[in-house]
């Protein structure tokens, strides 16, 4: 299982620039020898989060995808294929956030976006993508993080039991709830499926192109698809119950005048009433109840985007345990 390296990556992103699926580019379309599952792996919804393209690199080089799939389809998407091009042209470090979208987070979508009018890229590229994404039957949407966080999965709504099977044999432990349902907007994977109903989750593989982090990326996509029947083989199954923190609020700051208070990080544990953030004038913000803080930023002063939730709120850790 090699880890291609940075050139690696942008020589798939080549290749999929050039690649297109019913005229929409940046997909990948392959079809085993007889129907079964319709898997859509999705990279790059956010332009600086590589290690979807590793997950390519790895599928079509490696494991020579296109001839070892034994049914069904699978659709290879580069979501955000302008802001991953931006990526990879950057000068410096201190542009890498500027790669993550050119206008619009594509994990904050408006809920009318399929039907608006808007010319926004992101806007226009989720409308020419929406094809692709409904036919999908079941769902993976790869992430990773500024910050060296543990791997997460990341379940759509609060139904971990619809994914439990599909999710057996990946590296990961910490599962996210209820996630979308709280957060500003809508996710991409939001618009994956016929409906709300079929098996779609993301995961959050750790810190952006960290060699373990793309090794956990193929990992859980090679599992992926040998528990969907679709590659040859079992996954070996190391883990099976989950740290769950199930995402109840958010902290979301008015201005720029508030900080949180030291710096944070993801899972820290927080009590009810605990001052978080304040600003010079006097205005504070409290913990809510007993839990934990996920993915905080780690932005402070006028760096911070406060366009977004600047961190998620979920109850107390539980374990979940999967038979």
């Amino acid at each position: 299982m090699s880890t291609p390296t940075m050139k690696g990556m942008e020589a798939v992103l080549r290749e999929f620039k050039k690649s297109t699926c019913d005229g929409v580019s940046g997909v990948m379309r392959i079809d085993g020898p007889k129907p079964g599952p319709v898997l859509g792996i999705t990279a790059c919804t956010h332009g600086n989060e590589p290690s979807g393209l590793a997950i390519f690199h790895h599928l079509l080089n490696d494991l020579r995808i296109k001839e070892a799939l034994k049914c069904g389809t699978l659709y290879l998407v580069v979501n955000n294929i302008h802001a991953a091009g931006r990526f990879f042209t950057r000068v410096t470090e201190e542009e890498w956030p500027g790669c993550r979208f050119r206008k619009i987070n594509m994990n904050r979508l408006p809920k009318n976006v399929l039907t608006s009018e808007g010319q926004q890229y992101e806007l226009t590229r989720t409308r020419e993508l929406r094809p692709i994404w409904e036919r999908f039957t079941h769902g993976l949407d790869i992430h990773s993080t500024l910050s060296d966080d543990k791997p997460m999965i990341i379940s759509r709504g609060n139904n971990f039991d619809r994914i439990a099977e599909f999710v057996r044999g990946f590296p990961i432990k910490v599962l996210i709830s209820n996630i979308d349902a709280i957060q500003i907007k809508q996710p991409a994977f939001a618009f994956y499926g016929a409906d709300s109903k079929i098996p779609v989750f993301a995961i959050e593989a750790g810190q952006h192109t960290k060699s373990a982090t793309l090794r956990t990326a193929h990992t859980c996509a090679v599992a992926l698809l040998q528990n969907l029947g679709m590659l040859p083989g079992v996954p070996k199954v190391t883990n099976m119950e989950y740290e769950e923190y199930e995402i109840a609020s958010s902290i979301v700051f008015p201005d720029k005048s508030l900080d949180f208070i030291r710096k944070f990080e993801t899972f820290d544990g927080i009590r009810k009433g605990e001052l978080l953030a304040e600003s010079p004038e006097g205005g504070t913000v409290l913990a809510p109840f007993d839990g934990h803080l996920i993915i905080p930023t780690k932005m402070r002063k006028e760096k911070k985007d406060i366009s977004e939730e600047v961190s998620f709120i979920s109850l107390p850790m539980k374990i979940r345990k999967v038979d």
